[in-house]
């Protein structure tokens, strides 16, 4: 089931993103790329929004993929993602991301080239796939050593 979960996760490259602050919960809707292993998410976003602010805030976020432009209902898949967010700053790690997205989503340039964005990654630690409304998987991740 996880290769499966992994593929879907590979094959997409929308979801929504949920964070929490002070200012309570907040979803944003969020192109992404995904590591070569699909268990590191990727998202670009302004330092200046306030999801960003959630994330410095609280790391603890959680990711909505789905299959509702590809299924009928019934048979959407929904994958629930919840990691751990921190902002890249390693600069070969952010290079390497970034032009990643510009290939993904080159309707992304002009986001891409502002001053003030920030890469985030997400590890992800839990999945929980739904297929159709009834038919529930999850998989908790094993903890990775190394800077999250």
């Amino acid at each position: 089931m996880l290769e499966k979960i992994k593929t879907l996760i590979r094959e997409n490259d929308i979801c929504v993103l949920a964070t929490g602050g002070a200012e309570g919960p907040h979803t944003s809707l969020m192109a992404y790329v995904c590591s070569e292993d699909a268990t590191d998410i990727y998202l670009v976003t302004s330092s200046k929004s306030l999801k960003y602010r959630n994330i410095i805030q609280d790391g603890r976020v959680s990711l909505l993929v789905d299959t509702r432009e590809k299924d009928a209902r019934g048979t959407i898949r929904a994958l629930t993602i919840g990691g751990q967010a921190r902002v890249v700053l390693d600069e070969r790690e952010k290079n390497s991301m970034l032009q990643a997205f510009a290939r993904r989503h080159g309707h992304l340039k002009g986001l891409l080239e502002q001053g003030d964005i920030a890469l985030v990654r997400i590890q992800v630690r839990s999945l929980q796939l739904l297929n159709g409304p009834q038919e529930a998987h999850h998989i908790l991740l094993p903890e990775r050593s190394g800077p999250v």
